[in-house]
């Protein structure tokens, strides 16, 4: 059985009230899709959320939503947020979250976030998906969205001048990067030195002194 939902151009699938179909298809070209209309919600701004509240926003939110774990200090990440600013313009009824993240914590290990940036799909508070890392410009990400949702762009899929507004890459000495290639440059030369080969030539090193 199939329901009309206010969703033009989509049908629930079985009572099922998570999923619609396109409606005149036949059943080998259907594709189920996330039911994220009617909602009461609209947005058309990216929500910066702190890590420590980001369950707490996510519980609080229905429907469909996008979640971008980024870094400031990340140029792929700097790189792909005006993008990611343009969707939350064109999808108003999609819920758009940003989390900074600047260091390797339980929240990136919760969503399987193994980097930045990592943009992941939600349906009714649960994360589902992630998008593919390789869609990083307003067409491609806004592409994603409607293959895995029932929603449709609002406007135009361009970027505007206010999507660029507040990103800038900062710059900071990486103290952890430095250690460590301190650290395996020492291990590697102790373990050289350690051989045969290395011990001999460290003594024809005191010879030539």
């Amino acid at each position: 059985a199939v329901v009309s939902t206010q969703s033009t151009g989509f049908e629930e699938v079985d009572n099922d009230s998570h999923f619609v179909m396109k409606k005149g298809l036949k059943d080998s070209e259907q594709v189920k899709k996330y039911k994220c209309l009617p909602t009461n919600e609209t947005s058309t701004t990216v929500s910066y959320v702190p890590e420590s509240s980001l369950m707490k926003e996510l519980n609080k939110t229905t429907g469909c939503g996008l979640v971008l774990f980024y870094s400031p200090y990340c140029r792929f990440s700097v790189n792909i947020l005006p993008a990611y600013k343009a969707v939350a313009r064109v999808f108003p009824q999609l819920s758009v979250i940003a989390v900074k993240i600047t260091s390797y914590s339980s929240s990136c290990i919760q969503f399987g976030a193994v980097g930045t940036p990592t943009v992941m799909f939600f349906f009714n508070s649960r994360p589902l998906q992630k998008m593919p890392v390789t869609l990083t410009n307003i067409t491609s990400m806004a592409g994603y969205v409607a293959n895995v949702t029932d929603l449709t762009p609002a406007s135009p899929l361009e970027l505007l001048e206010s999507d660029h507004e507040g990103v800038q890459l900062l710059h900071s000495f990486d103290w952890v990067l430095l250690f460590s290639v301190l650290f395996l440059s020492g291990s590697t030369c102790y373990n050289i030195l350690s051989t045969q080969a290395g011990k001999r030539l460290l003594e024809r090193f005191k010879l030539k002194r």
